[in-house]
């Protein structure tokens, strides 16, 4: 517990030891961000337990369908390890195999599906993705959905829009506040429902409090989930930016954990 707080994080990337420092260096080169941590589970409980976070949804995605396999391994290996560990599967939305992949996610019992559209490099809405949108949406499952670029379309928060309108059962975590570096256009057009969640993740550094409580609460505070996005950020640094949004101590509850603990169980 952080300040008498439950606190779950909601967008947790983690990567083997061997790879991880690897990895976490192309997510900085990528979005030209010094990382403040190394990405392997050891360093994200260090974050975490320093502040008291009782609760990680852990996740990477595989940028070549030949890493599913390996990645999904490798998540329910944590899962299994640690308790307080959440897994969402990845699967590659061109891979040739996406149905056996699917049935093994749900045969490991994964809580959702992780889709990065511009690590992944497909649009949101590419018709020759919905072969994939069909299977996780009659699985049931929610996909944690990375949003925006400011350089790159592949997530446009309006492409996300006609996914919703043709998948009307499909549930989605739109990550950072609907869209990293995009957010004008995310509170245009993404309409928050009981399938179509965001988290705070990859947004708080760069918007005044102000703006970032104006969007929270026009999304519905009981649409938002707390998320650090690590090892991108730490997560002490994220909980004082969190902090200073000043939002009630009901507000902050929601936030922190009661939301995302009531939909994924739902889920």
């Amino acid at each position: 517990m952080y300040n008498g707080y439950t606190v779950i994080d909601a967008h947790a990337h983690i990567f083997p030891d061997k790879i991880a420092g690897k990895a976490t260096d192309g997510i900085s080169e990528f979005y030209d961000i010094p990382m403040s941590h190394q990405g392997n589970v050891h360093e994200l409980f260090a974050s975490g337990d320093k502040v008291g976070i009782d609760g990680y949804l852990v996740c990477s995605a595989a940028t070549h369908p030949s890493q599913t396999k390996a990645i999904n391994h490798y998540i329910e290996l944590v899962c299994k390890q640690y308790q307080q560990c959440i897994g969402f599967a990845t699967i590659h939305p061109y891979s040739e195999s996406m149905l056996s992949e699917m049935e093994k996610i749900l045969k490991l019992q994964f809580k959702g599906i992780k889709l990065h559209p511009d690590f992944q490099q497909f649009d949101i809405d590419d018709r020759k993705v919905y072969s994939l949108y069909e299977m996780i949406e009659d699985s049931g499952l929610p996909i944690l959905m990375h949003m925006g670029d400011p350089n790159k379309t592949h997530s446009l928060p309006s492409r996300l829009v006609k996914v919703l309108d043709d998948f009307p059962k499909l549930k989605v975590i739109a990550a950072h506040l609907g869209g990293y570096q995009r957010w004008n256009e995310a509170i245009e057009v993404l309409k928050p429902s009981e399938r179509l969640k965001f988290d705070t993740s990859s947004s708080l550094s760069f918007m005044p409090p102000e703006k970032a409580v104006d969007f929270i609460r026009k999304y519905g505070v009981e649409n938002c989930f707390f998320g650090v996005d690590f090892p991108m950020w730490d997560h002490k640094e994220e909980l004082d930016r969190f902090f200073k949004l000043d939002l009630t101590d009901t507000e902050n509850k929601k936030i922190l954990s009661e939301n995302f603990i009531e939909w994924i169980r739902k889920s």
